[in-house]
């Protein structure tokens, strides 16, 4: 009887310590990870499993968001600086690196400062498709690191600044660093686009004395529409059926764009078909031909704006051979009128005696009689004088490298985004503006 009470005490005391040491491993299973602890004589005793990854092995798995100081040298073209002016822009960047814009103030009053002698900027670099790992030690941050003059000087807790309604904002999320990157390349690329579309605009405007007032109303229309899209605003890009349907649109002006160039260069090649005109005659004609000319050049450029629009409101996704896919078809037939119109202005210059350099012309007709015969003792009185302006507009239209529109090439959406922080405003520096 005795021996069946051992052994039934046996078994309790096992079962009891099976049950101790299964709750023991879901304790430490449920700690968080890198900070398992357990307290045993009042000491803390951190887990092997964190002591031995070190602080390389982690940042090797991070990307984290460098806030370095820097002098002002090392910004050598300052024009390369391009300001955040978007407050909601700006909100973002603040959200994603906390006081980040008062650094630059702050700097002025550093150590660091005052051995350098000189202004002293802040740059926060948000690395390509970054993403930010979460804190280990806050709950509800991502980690940054923060450099000093010997690398890596310790890690800081990015925590969401709260919205007006209590609720935390979403720049400190996973995808917050590839949000702000994109508003900022994004509103760089459609404020430049903007302003170079209000040149072509300006320069439409100059045209005199044109004829066809339905043509001259829908460039109009056609370059005012896609100034709109480029006029940028950050519900655009943040709204990805808003930005859809922008670039939807932007699809529909593209094909405005290359009738009304069409229609541009069948006009233009017509002029070359012009081949016996005396000098009045042709005077005419060329005056005529710049107005087609200038909006020829102006709906180009038009069309290469439109391709990069498209590029920025596809933030990257698409490539920019994709988004220009048209240009190289439009830009050949440009080409090829631009050589039918060169060839008649060199043989119209030829065959009226234009001389470009000494800006005139040889006489012809009854005054060309009348000044045969003191021509023979002084040779400049075989010509007379032209305006100028014809001469500005002959060389204009027959050279054909003033038709060229270089595209823009740059692939910033893939690089990373450089902010620098100058007496309290926010700067974005482009890559390849960087020195």
């Amino acid at each position: 009887m005795k021996i069946e009470y051992v052994v039934i005490a046996i078994c309790i005391v096992a079962v009891a310590s099976i049950v101790v040491l299964l709750m023991y491993r879901k304790k430490s299973i449920g700690s968080p990870k890198g900070e398992n602890t357990s307290r045993r004589g009042g000491g803390e005793i951190i887990s092997k499993q964190t002591s031995e990854l070190s602080q390389s092995d982690r940042l090797a798995n991070e990307l984290a968001i460098q806030v370095d100081m820097l002098p002002a040298e090392a910004v050598s073209d300052k024009s390369g600086l391009v300001e955040i002016t978007d407050n909601k822009v700006l909100a973002r960047v603040n959200n994603l690196v906390p006081a980040f814009a008062q650094a630059g103030v702050a700097a002025a009053n550093t150590v660091q400062a005052v051995k350098a002698g000189n202004e002293v900027l802040y740059r926060a670099i948000i690395p390509a498709g970054a993403k930010l790992a979460n804190s280990r030690t806050m709950k509800g941050a991502v980690r940054g690191i923060y450099h000093g003059a010997d690398g890596i000087k310790g890690h800081a807790n990015l925590v969401a600044v709260q919205a007006q309604k209590g609720t935390a904002a979403i720049a400190n999320t996973a995808t917050a660093a590839m949000g702000v990157a994109a508003m900022v390349v994004g509103q760089y690329y459609m404020t430049q686009i903007n302003a170079e579309l209000g040149e072509i605009s300006d320069g439409i405007s100059k045209v005199s004395d044109f004829q066809d007032n339905e043509f001259r109303s829908r460039v109009f229309s056609l370059v005012a529409h896609v100034k709109k899209i480029a006029d940028f605003q950050v519900e655009i890009l943040e709204n990805d059926e808003l930005r859809l349907s922008k670039i939807a649109q932007l699809d529909g002006l593209e094909e405005e764009c290359t009738q009304l160039l069409g229609q541009v260069n069948l006009t233009l090649a017509g002029f070359s078909k012009k081949n016996d005109l005396n000098y009045s005659a042709y005077e005419k004609e060329l005056k005529e031909a710049q107005n087609w000319y200038t909006y020829q050049k102006a709906l180009l450029d038009v069309l290469y704006k439109i391709s990069d629009l498209r590029y920025a409101l596809h933030m990257g996704a698409a490539s920019r051979r994709q988004c220009a896919a048209l240009l190289p078809t439009y830009a050949k037939q440009v080409e090829d009128t631009q050589a039918l119109l060169t060839a008649w202005h060199r043989a119209s210059v030829k065959r009226l005696g234009i001389d470009t350099n000494e800006i005139r012309r040889r006489r012809d007709g009854f005054d060309g009689v009348v000044h045969f015969i003191p021509g023979l003792v002084n040779d400049d009185l075989n010509f007379r004088a032209i305006d100028e302006k014809t001469v500005d507009m002959i060389a204009a239209q027959e050279s054909a490298q003033s038709i060229e529109c270089p595209q823009d090439d740059s692939e910033l959406y893939a690089e990373d985004v450089q902010l620098i922080s100058k007496d309290g405003k926010i700067y974005y520096l482009p890559m390849d503006k960087e020195e």
